[in-house]
């Protein structure tokens, strides 16, 4: 295999992980259509059966907002789109990879002999933990995450009116003239949802983890969450992957027609994710054991 064979390989698909779980809503719960609802002023997103819709956007964000708060505690960097704040040089802050970034990374692009793999391990040198798992603006996502499936016979198929009214933050009492109501879907609703991760690293690994341990002892989700909306927790959780460098997953991939069986079963979620999780913690210590001082 030559150089060129060897580049092309390691730019393409290597391995796959993908999670399941049920998430449920143990409080009621709002995802903001932001349009009035039928009778309100402001709705939820239903489908064209007047159903609730749980985005894969929705999941995404708040799975992306749980690694942020957890990449320290992992000792990964999470630049949280603001290097000013984080002090985090990446490229996902628009103001500062167009000031101080972009006429590095403009100057590599000129280099008529420069490669594909160039480009990315520059991307990679100027990129948070987390971005490089979520994705930036110079380069897509790894994780991709799945619109809910709503669970037959979790939702009451009935959506509730709550009143809210505006508060003056110094005097702390309503506003006159400004009160609303909006629509919440009951609780005890639950979706079936799936997170895939193409070529994740033991580090990536370790921060999906991390999220995963928390969902599953409780989190929030959608809108008015101040306001104890949105509290869930996933369960029912399962992960299955391919790893092309072992040949017995990488020839079931390939051939089996069925694609429900392509994928091979890790065993035990928490088992799975706490090796990964324990190695960063390991990786970590010594990194702050080796600094001076």
């Amino acid at each position: 295999m030559d150089a060129t064979t060897t580049s092309n390989a390691s730019l393409g698909l290597v391995s796959r992980l993908t999670l399941r779980g049920d998430i449920r809503f143990e409080t009621g719960w709002r995802i903001g259509s932001g349009r009035e609802g039928a009778t309100c002023d402001l709705g939820v997103v239903l489908d064209p059966d007047g159903a609730p819709v749980l985005p894969g956007s929705s999941i995404k964000g708040r799975l992306r907002g749980t690694c942020e708060s957890l990449a320290h505690a992992l000792g990964l960097s999470a630049c949280f789109l603001d290097q000013r704040a984080s002090k985090i040089a990446c490229v996902s802050d628009i103001d500062y990879y167009s000031k101080v970034l972009r006429n590095d990374y403009k100057q590599l692009l000129e280099r008529p002999d420069h490669t594909a793999r160039q480009r990315l391990d520059w991307i990679d040198r100027n990129t948070c933990q987390v971005c490089k798992l979520f994705g930036s603006p110079v380069k897509a996502s790894k994780l991709r995450c799945s619109d809910g499936r709503l669970e037959p016979g979790s939702w009451p198929r009935v959506v509730t009116l709550r009143d809210g009214v505006v508060l003056d933050r110094d005097s702390h009492t309503a506003v006159d003239g400004l009160k609303f109501d909006y629509e919440v879907i009951p609780p005890d609703t639950s979706f079936a949802i799936l997170i895939d991760v193409e070529n994740p690293t033991d580090a990536e690994i370790a921060l999906l983890g991390a999220a995963i341990f928390e969902w599953h002892a409780g989190s929030s989700l959608g809108g008015f969450t101040s306001r104890g909306l949105g509290r869930f927790r996933l369960d029912g959780i399962s992960v299955s992957g391919v790893d092309f460098t072992r040949p017995k997953e990488r020839i079931n991939y390939l051939t089996q027609p069925d694609p429900n069986r392509r994928l091979t079963d890790r065993g035990d979620w928490k088992v799975f994710f706490e090796g990964p999780i324990q190695r960063q913690i390991e990786v970590d210590n010594a990194a702050k054991m080796a600094l001076p001082g």
